[in-house]
């Protein structure tokens, strides 16, 4: 989405709001085409400098924090985050950080001081996000979702054929077709006459993440075990998992760039996890070993799904993780 139609919604939807209150938010037009990533929108007759943000989650945060700092300070004006969608797990942290954003789903938090005095404070974040508006095919349910994390594995994925799809994503061809027709309608598939091109790629993988997180991820969990000693957790490495098992999470992170010491043990597995306690080192008392159902094709943990777990977690240490990769593994989707 180029930045001044994602501008042009921001402002929509707040307006369309406040009906009635004709100079509730004004701008420029002309202004707003010529600057795109920044400019001045006044708010009740207060004029707020306005910087771009395609979508603010837990992932992104530092970046937003990272812009306002570098804002021109001779503006010496109150700073709104405009973003295409700001996920709801992070609206308490930017209200912590004081940080005014609105998006183009009609959620926002703007709030002006003068001193200590608090002039207006406005506030609204319930709407569901822009992606989710129009309700057609259930892309972000359990099938759907299945679907997209194969597509978002490889740009490659996306153009290949309908039944090729089916069986590295495990659901029916009838619904391969519905969530690709739907990605199309939702302008996250290009098409040509040669292949299908995936775009917008980073906002795909962040509605993918949170919606793996409350959809997906929890009807997964197969078992809680709990490693005998505390020896055998802290040498965690040492435990040998049977075929068909694969760390996630913290562990996986740490194994791929020995980055980040886990706090937490995530497994995914193809086969049962009785295989596991032939080891010895694991019991099925319930602890700190979570054990989920594996459910993509391949004998590799992928990188998204390291870092869907990492974003998860909503811990500090782990967001820096997921950066970390994100930077280094998955640059793609910068």
């Amino acid at each position: 989405m180029k930045r001044v139609d994602l501008i042009e919604q921001v402002l929509v939807a707040l307006k369309s709001q406040w009906e009635g209150f004709e100079n509730f938010i004004t701008y420029d037009d002309q202004a707003i085409d010529a600057l795109r990533d920044s400019g001045v929108v006044r708010i009740l007759g207060i004029e707020f400098y306005y910087i771009v943000e395609p979508e603010i989650n837990g992932s992104s945060l530092h970046r937003v924090e990272d812009k306002l700092k570098s804002c021109s300070p001779q503006k010496n004006l109150p700073i709104l985050v405009m973003a295409r969608y700001v996920q709801p797990s992070v609206y308490d942290l930017l209200r912590q950080k004081r940080i005014n954003f609105a998006d183009a789903s009609g959620n926002y938090h703007i709030v002006h001081t003068k001193g200590k005095k608090l002039i207006f404070q406005l506030s609204h974040t319930g709407e569901a996000p822009l992606a989710n508006k129009v309700k057609r095919y259930p892309i972000f349910q359990e099938a759907g979702l299945k679907v997209v994390f194969y597509l978002l594995q490889s740009p490659e994925n996306v153009s290949k054929p309908f039944r090729e799809i089916k069986e590295h994503s495990g659901v029916a061809i009838g619904t391969v077709k519905h969530v690709v027709d739907e990605l199309i309608a939702r302008k996250f598939i290009f098409t040509t006459q040669k292949k299908r091109v995936l775009r917008e790629s980073r906002l795909l993988l962040n509605l993918w993440v949170e919606n793996y997180h409350q959809v997906l991820k929890p009807k997964l969990l197969l078992k809680k075990l709990d490693f005998r000693t505390s020896e055998q957790k802290e040498n965690w490495k040492g435990l040998s998992l049977p075929t068909g098992m694969f760390w996630g999470g913290e562990c996986a992170s740490n194994l791929l760039n020995d980055y980040l010491s886990p706090a937490t043990f995530e497994l995914y597995t193809e086969v049962p996890f009785s295989h596991l306690m032939r080891s010895g080192e694991v019991r099925t008392t319930e602890g700190d070993i979570s054990v989920y159902q594996k459910f993509w094709e391949g004998d590799t943990m992928p990188l998204i799904l390291i870092y869907a777990d990492l974003i998860g977690s909503e811990d500090s240490r782990c967001i820096e993780a997921a950066n970390k990769l994100l930077n280094d593994e998955l640059s793609d989707f910068k």
